[in-house]
């Protein structure tokens, strides 16, 4: 259901990433600062501390290396039979093939789709991607997704931390980075720096590579507006937050509008995707 208004690099900081995660190229960063900035109208974007999130959506070719280290039996279901198709004549989105049999699992990268966002993705699955970032393991991180009830990281305490922390962004953060302009002090309504809807490929039934689907916001963020509905930390009976809109036909650019909100039982949709964000480590 879609809710209106609810409440609910330095080189330095490259370098203590790489060595963080010295098993992968890690997602691209943009440094997210102005700590004193307020929350807008919609209750939301107020981030009192220092974060860096994603440049782009997580793409196929950076979530194939994740399911290539963690996922020749594959538990968990990180990878959905209908990634391995591209046809959008015939809606068919995935970017990823796997072969092989059980315990010999292996994933390549459609031709063309490396850069495009990986999609069929559930929040448990980005949150195991989020720790695998953190600890080469799927469940040995920040997010212990054996345990109930789910207890969600405190991201500003982590921001204090001497090493960085891959996350999910929380929805303030996600709000921040998308709507918040610091040379205006205040946020735009729309991603890309703007109070109208903005260029985006919404409604268009083709996920684009990252960064093509419209402008940058002010902070140099791509797709906050477009690509795929993207995962935040957010958490609502249940339900998990999503923001952004997609390529999805159904969806319009309403959806963009910094007052609307997402929620889903995790279900795998061709439209639903996610980005990363880390917190604390190197300024």
């Amino acid at each position: 259901m879609v809710s209106v208004n609810r409440k609910f690099l330095t080189l330095a900081a490259v370098l203590a990433f790489t060595c963080v995660v010295a098993h992968a190229a890690p997602p691209e960063l943009i440094p997210v600062g102005n700590t004193s900035n307020k929350s807008d109208a919609t209750g939301y974007g107020a981030v009192s501390y220092e974060y860096k999130i994603g440049k782009y959506e997580v793409t196929n070719a950076e979530y194939c290396e994740f399911l290539n280290a963690v996922a020749k039996n594959d538990p968990y279901e990180l990878y959905d039979g209908r990634m391995g198709a591209w046809n959008p004549d015939a809606e068919q989105w995935g970017g990823i093939e796997r072969n092989g049999p059980p315990g010999s699992f292996t994933y390549k990268v459609i031709a063309g789709n490396g850069k495009r966002p990986v999609n069929f993705v559930t929040w448990q699955s980005a949150a195991r991607y989020c720790n695998w970032l953190n600890s080469g393991d799927t469940e040995k991180g920040i997010y212990n997704l054996g345990v109930e009830p789910l207890k969600l990281p405190k991201h500003a305490e982590l921001a204090k931390g001497e090493k960085p922390t891959w996350v999910l962004p929380t929805e303030d953060e996600w709000y921040k980075a998308a709507y918040y302009d610091a040379s205006k002090a205040g946020y735009w309504r729309y991603p890309g720096k703007s109070d109208e809807p903005s260029q985006a490929n919404i409604g268009s039934n083709q996920p684009t590579e990252g960064g093509t689907s419209g402008p940058a916001s002010a902070y140099g963020t791509f797709d906050q507006g477009g690509n795929v509905w993207e995962f935040n930390e957010s958490r609502y009976e249940g339900k998990a937050g999503l923001r952004g809109s997609s390529f999805w036909i159904a969806d319009n650019a309403g959806y963009m509008d910094s007052f609307t909100r997402y929620d889903d039982f995790c279900g795998k949709w061709p439209h639903y995707g996610f980005r990363v964000a880390a917190v604390g480590g190197a300024k």
